[in-house]
């Protein structure tokens, strides 16, 4: 049962690991800097759907993975994502579509925050959003990402591929304080930083956010806080960490052949970590001798989910 309901990133099937787990199962492989997790794959999502419920064998087996990533962490707090067979596609992002819980702290949590993440393939929501892209729900599937919470000093979302000025392509770097999850979500004006698709990444625009909060782990999980007016209005990186975090995101997208929108962490060591990648939508881009060329696709503008 173990090796095909879950797996460790290096060790698990990554096309039994729905597309956001895919990605990072590659990443690791690869070497890029992903915080360590495990999945629960497709077959895991079978049997509980056969059986209605969590099998007793496997809430076994993801205690035990749960205690192990915990161990070799040092901390509790884990973040618990779905990750579907038919997600993040060229055409179509699910962001948002499906359950995603963070600063899990407990098995008990987790065991339920699961559960929730298998449940939310066929809630009204990714339904009706499947429906207005044709996208067929019969045979689709749900892999769960369990992965180490970073605690970032900051955080955020980087477009390795954005039309600047239509004038070209740049890229786009979102950021705040602490957790990534108020950029995402939209609970601060981020950070905005246009950067050159190429060494040596010069800084094209740069405008300030208010980042009027900050989510950082406490002792039960995340604390929210209000930031100084120095701090909200200062930058959340410097011009040398965005440079090296756009020379990873440019390595990312050579790895997968594709523009990507990354999700992003930067502790307090200085270390940035990948915690999400997925295809840009709305965009074509073919490599002729690694020479992006990027086209509108027919109808739509360049734009981004």
């Amino acid at each position: 049962m173990k090796q095909s309901v879950i797996g460790f990133f290096h060790e698990v099937d990554p096309n039994k690991s729905g597309g956001k787990g895919k990605n990072l199962v590659e990443l690791t492989r690869a070497s890029f800097p992903v915080p360590p997790g495990f999945v629960l794959t497709f077959d895991a999502f079978l049997e509980y759907r056969e059986k209605g419920r969590i099998p007793e064998e496997m809430e076994e087996l993801i205690s035990t993975y749960y205690k192990q990533l915990s161990r070799e962490t040092g901390g509790p707090f884990v973040a618990v994502r779905s990750s579907a067979s038919a997600e993040d596609l060229k055409t179509a992002s699910f962001a948002g579509v499906y359950e995603t819980y963070l600063y899990v702290g407990s098995g008990v949590e987790l065991l339920r925050c699961i559960k929730d993440c298998w449940d939310s393939l066929y809630s009204p929501r990714a339904e009706v959003y499947r429906e207005r892209l044709k996208i067929p729900g019969e045979d689709l599937k749900m892999a769960v990402v369990v992965q180490a919470m970073i605690d970032p000093r900051a955080a955020g979302v980087l477009f390795t591929a954005h039309s600047h000025n239509h004038n070209g392509m740049a890229m786009v770097v979102e950021s705040a304080w602490g957790c990534g999850e108020v950029v995402v979500s939209g609970k601060v004006t981020p950070d905005h930083y246009v950067v050159s698709r190429d060494e040596p990444f010069t800084v094209l625009a740069r405008i300030l956010g208010r980042k009027e909060i900050v989510l950082r782990a406490g002792e039960s999980g995340f604390m929210e806080s209000n930031t100084t007016e120095g701090q909200g209005m200062a930058d959340s990186l410097t011009f040398e960490e965005l440079r090296r975090l756009c020379r990873i995101g440019r390595e990312v997208e050579r790895y997968f052949r594709s523009p990507q929108d990354i999700e992003w962490a930067l502790d307090d060591d200085g270390r940035f970590f990948i915690v999400q990648s997925r295809p840009i939508t709305k965009i074509n881009i073919v490599f002729y001798d690694h020479i992006p060329f990027l086209e509108k696709v027919s109808g739509l503008p360049i734009a981004f989910d």
